[in-house]
């Protein structure tokens, strides 16, 4: 090999080591950047490319070629990664749903259905022991309050819930118009990247930024991806593509002016998504939890409010009137309005609106039967509501336990994820380290070259010197 081609050599390995170096540098400055992943210099032996009678023979080769800077990934941990943190997306937010539920029922409290149920027996116990027309009235005039409160907190509680739904609803299209977004903004990379990778540019940092798009897609919707050429992906919302190579759809709303009493009706079909013109259901996200609580867990949780509403009015109507007759009874119930259809039919407290005895006489029957309700578990309205709490307690405990689960298993796996892409400022300062020893190698091989040049060009042939 000729001194010349030794000098190549040399530039070539000084090249490369500078090259590491300012990758580790990139890598190092990045460090704390969301969603970068770690590159490295893809270097190969350059091979002498002589043959036939004018091959060089004893040579030690024509040293280094880069051939790259590449991200470190692997395409299973991060489809896993994105997966995990979709599902853990999705029980986070319906645990919110059933968390928000549970707080607004208020049990227990001095102001919660089940006191006010405590305090209205006790009102009625009270009347069917009163004496003299005074204790009367004054015991009449508590009982109605009494059942107004259990009246108005049940309208509470289903204005509260239909609050909550529509709050949802409308969030149903908001999270579905920052799906649209981000997948225009996919779409938008992948033509960018393409056009880098044609022209032999570097990708890597678009590469990352898509990453970061499709990860917030998938977290929104439990979007799929797959990789096709040129460098782009193309993402499936359930079985709609959103994205298709540069071009992306629009995610929408299907039925946005929807009312919690329809929903009822149509079940999963009341609130949908569609994919252009095609409808979808989201595998998981934060959009499935959200339809699922629109279209099931709050339509169902309504209609317990309303069957306790329904046990209220009959339970107490079958003992204030027990003869059926239109009138008379205490309650009235308009099951169209759910909860909120309850209301008390008494106007005053006269004998002659107010039945708490058996008819013709004063022995207060009545009100003591409803004082008793209570103690007849299989008629008494507060068996009923308890259970319903308890129920309810249970689903939010249940979504809870789920969602901590999901986020430990999205921890495991972004834990993994950065170990494979993640930057490690420990091992890049050795890294650091060991391609600056390479290039003052490097450069002292070429400090070599030099100096046997000068003793070959200015010493070789004087004698006596």
């Amino acid at each position: 090999m000729s001194t010349f081609s030794g000098i190549n050599l040399t530039s070539k390995a000084l090249a490369a080591a500078q090259r590491s170096m300012e990758v580790t540098g990139q890598n190092i400055a990045n460090a704390n950047t969301p969603g970068y992943s770690r590159q490295r210099v893809d270097q190969t032996e350059s091979v002498v490319g002589e043959g036939g009678i004018w091959a060089r023979r004893n040579i030690a080769g024509d040293g280094v070629e880069i051939t790259g800077i590449s991200r470190a990934t692997d395409a299973f941990v991060d489809a896993r990664q994105r997966q995990d943190a979709a599902t853990s997306a999705e029980q986070q937010a319906t645990a919110k749903v059933w968390n928000d539920v549970e707080t607004g029922l208020g049990e227990p409290g001095s102001a919660s259905l089940t006191q006010r149920l405590t305090d209205t027996y006790k009102s009625w116990s009270d009347l069917g022991n009163a004496q003299g027309s005074d204790a009367v009235s004054s015991a009449r005039t508590t009982v109605l309050s009494r059942s107004q409160a259990v009246v108005d907190t049940l309208k509470g509680l289903d204005e509260s819930l239909t609050q909550q739904w529509g709050n949802l609803r409308d969030n149903a299209s908001v999270l579905a118009e920052d799906a649209s977004g981000t997948a225009a903004r996919v779409a938008e990379l992948n033509n960018t990247i393409r056009k880098a990778l044609n022209t032999g540019s570097s990708a890597n940092e678009l590469l990352d930024q898509r990453d970061q798009a499709v990860n917030h897609l998938a977290e929104l919707t439990g979007a799929r991806v797959v990789q096709r050429d040129g460098g782009m992906v193309d993402v499936y919302v359930g079985n709609a593509a959103i994205v298709t190579g540069d071009r992306s759809e629009t995610l929408s709303v299907r039925n946005p002016g929807l009312t919690l009493a329809q929903a009822k009706g149509a079940g999963a079909q009341a609130l949908q998504l569609q994919v252009g013109a095609t409808a979808v259901s989201p595998d998981s996200g934060t959009l499935r939890a959200t339809l699922d609580a629109v279209n099931t867990t709050l339509p169902g949780v309504s209609g317990k409010y309303a069957d306790t509403a329904q046990k209220i009015a009959d339970e107490v109507n079958a003992v204030y009137n027990p003869a059926g007759t239109a009138g008379g009874d205490f309650f009235a119930f308009d099951a169209t309005k759910g909860a909120g259809g309850l209301s008390v039919l008494v106007a005053g407290t006269s004998d002659a609106q107010f039945a708490d005895s058996t008819p013709g006489t004063v022995d207060r029957s009545i009100a003591k039967t409803l004082g008793q309700l209570p103690e007849n578990p299989a008629r008494s309205p507060s068996t009923s509501w308890r259970s319903t709490v308890t129920s309810l307690a249970s689903s939010s405990q249940a979504a809870e336990s789920r969602a901590d689960l999901a986020a430990s298993v999205a921890l495991k796996s972004s834990a993994a994820r950065e170990a494979v892409s993640g930057v490690n400022l420990d091992e890049e300062m050795t890294n650091l380290v060991a391609f600056q020893h390479a290039y003052s190698a490097a450069a002292r091989v070429l400090t070599s070259i030099d100096e046997a040049l000068d003793t070959l060009i200015n010493r070789t042939g004087l004698v006596g010197r």
